[in-house]
């Protein structure tokens, strides 16, 4: 047991000595478990899901975030009558503090270890550090089981859903396979992007958008779609990357997860994307000028143009999915 310590803390400080590398073949198996050394070289299994402390971890954390949405359901938005809207603000709130809590713990691992996430996403394990993700899965079924139980069924409702159970099982198999916890860090980055993306959301649906606090909604909006370019689009430039640099070094499972995945992921964000910039006036201001020549010409105004553009790219309903 000390010797497979002072071998990872070995590791870890040969990494943090090593020259920088956008991509690099992660070869880094002394900072992983040793009785899972080799593992992304075969397909993942998934009977320790029930077979040991996984299960039990994950139902714990799961009633965790129900008690937390109690907590906000007690003590947040008591002026608002109960409906669509007060549920609204009750959920987004309790995602505001999973993203809040996930977000900047990641963003801090990341700015204290940045060579190791770039380094060993592959190979990195600790149990500790698995936690956060766990934490994350448990929020995520949460959530998956509050809008079976309270949403009607939409395309929206059917595209969260989704999201979230592919998120489940893309950070599961991190956890059970003690491989790819640091890719699974850089996905859930994408988390530091959506503290702004639930902060506006509530600000628009309370309408403190457009009463008491206007400056505000209008800081928020710009820092929501820089965040969205950084911890979505780098983050998912950057997952793609390492993917094709490493696809010869892992098995044909994890390769579906990554590219059919991240896939999956970029059309949501991309589509998440264009409702953010119509909602918020980046993409109708760009038109606007052209309005009165349309309406001449017989064309569409850019708004609708617009807004078609947009229902085409589908449609997700609660705009701080992940």
């Amino acid at each position: 047991m000390a010797e497979a310590l002072t071998r990872w803390q070995e590791g870890l400080n040969r990494i943090q000595s090593a020259p920088f590398h956008l991509f690099t073949v992660d070869n880094n198996s002394d900072v992983g478990v040793p009785s899972a050394v080799g593992a992304e070289l075969y397909a993942p299994s998934y009977w320790g899901f029930i077979n040991s402390i996984f299960l039990p971890t994950v139902v714990f954390y799961t009633m965790l975030w129900f008690a937390v949405y109690a907590c906000v359901q007690y003590n947040c938005w008591l002026s608002w009558q109960e409906g669509i809207k007060r549920k609204r603000l009750l959920n987004l709130t309790t995602s505001l503090i999973h993203s809040t809590i996930s977000g900047l713990y990641l963003f801090a691992f990341f700015c204290y270890n940045t060579k190791l996430m770039f380094a060993a996403p592959l190979h990195y394990y600790s149990y500790l550090d698995s936690q956060i993700i766990t934490l994350s899965i448990g929020y995520f079924f949460y959530d998956g089981i509050d809008l079976v139980l309270n949403d009607k069924l939409s395309i929206s409702t059917g595209v969260l859903l989704f999201h979230h159970v592919a998120s489940i099982y893309v950070l599961s198999t991190a956890v059970l396979s003690k491989k790819f916890l640091l890719y699974a860090y850089w996905a859930m980055l994408m988390e530091v992007s959506s503290i702004f993306l639930h902060t506006r959301s509530i600000l628009h649906i309370s309408k403190l958008s457009t009463t008491s606090m206007i400056g505000f909604s209008k800081v928020i909006s710009y820092l929501n779609l820089f965040s969205f370019i950084i911890f979505r689009g780098f983050v998912q430039f950057f997952l793609f990357g390492w993917a094709w640099v490493n696809y010869d070094h892992i098995h044909f499972v994890y390769k579906c997860i990554a590219f059919g995945g991240g896939f999956c992921f970029a059309v949501i964000n991309v589509s998440l994307l264009l409702r953010i910039l119509h909602s918020d006036g980046f993409l109708l201001s760009s038109v606007v000028s052209q309005d009165s020549n349309c309406r001449s010409s017989g064309r569409p105004p850019g708004g609708q143009r617009v807004q078609q553009l947009v229902g085409k790219c589908g449609q997700v309903g609660k705009e701080g999915a992940s």
